[in-house]
């Protein structure tokens, strides 16, 4: 199943150019219609209606491949610039989102730049004439991580480092769950250690930060009085698991580049926004 982001790109049927400090440049509009054809198009009405149909086919589109309940809105130049894949701007909201088994409460997409384009080919498939700039703003709760976790996606990730551990007998990790109370982030893990006769539930503390366009754990802590472990040394395991950064695949797509830029948690709902671009095709 493609993901959600580049499903909503494939559908899209002035500003001076500068570098941003984000790690994004906006071009200058070129291969616009003429200003009197955009002009025609607005005073008649039919921007407005061809903008409501890229809205509508957005909308169908997007229900197609992710369940949830959504909102768009297109900003257009003109009918033909349209047409072409020539467009403004892109707002998308949704709730209670679930695409490819991640599952995300809340979700805010826009476009960055007021100039965007992208055409076809004549096989139909899209073609990035420039890098596309998009802000994003996610809301998970602690029910849309565990049900994430519940994915094959997420168990094919957890399979993979049970290949390792065990093949230094070392661990095997049987499942993994989150807790979010009092806005505090707690990550469960039901490990089988070797000498220990039952499997044990890890219950580990942590604090949520942004760190190198990433969200990583930090400051964790085992809040289990039974075990005596470094941390330090399982860091690595948790951050390779870590729910939140696989909850991000949602937004990666032909080699999108995602920053993270703020992370937080508020009345125990995980607030997370940051930008990404989706890189513009060679030739």
């Amino acid at each position: 199943m493609k993901k959600i982001i580049i499903l909503i790109l494939l559908m899209l049927f002035c500003c001076k150019a500068e570098a941003m400090t984000c790690g994004y440049t906006c071009v200058k509009p070129y291969d616009l219609s003429f200003g009197l054809s955009r002009f025609f198009s607005s005073v008649s009405g039919s921007n407005f209606l061809g903008k409501q149909v890229a809205k509508s086919i957005l909308k169908k589109e997007i229900i197609k491949n992710a369940d949830g309940k959504f909102t768009v809105k297109v900003d257009s130049y003109s009918v033909k610039d349209l047409k072409k894949g020539i467009f403004k701007r892109v707002i998308i909201k949704g709730k209670n989102i679930s695409a490819n088994g991640i599952n995300v409460s809340e979700f805010k997409l826009n476009t960055l730049c007021k100039f965007n384009y992208i055409a076809f080919s004549d096989t139909g498939n899209p073609i990035f004439k420039e890098d596309l700039p998009l802000e994003f703003e996610l809301v998970i709760t602690e029910d849309d991580l565990n049900k994430t976790m519940l994915s094959e996606s997420y168990k094919k990730l957890l399979s993979k480092l049970n290949s390792v551990g065990s093949s230094y007998g070392l661990f095997w990790i049987n499942g993994t769950g989150v807790k979010i109370k009092d806005n505090k982030f707690y990550y469960v893990l039901n490990v089988a250690i070797p000498f220990v006769k039952k499997p044990q539930n890890l219950v580990i503390a942590s604090d949520l930060s942004a760190v190198n366009g990433q969200i990583d754990f930090t400051n964790t802590k085992l809040v289990n009085s039974k075990f005596s472990l470094d941390l330090k040394k399982i860091d690595g395991i948790i951050n390779y698991l870590n729910p939140l950064d696989f909850s991000l695949n949602i937004l990666e797509n032909k080699d999108a580049r995602v920053t993270v830029q703020t992370v937080k948690i508020e009345n125990n709902k995980i607030e997370t926004s940051g930008y990404f671009v989706v890189p513009k095709d060679e030739g």
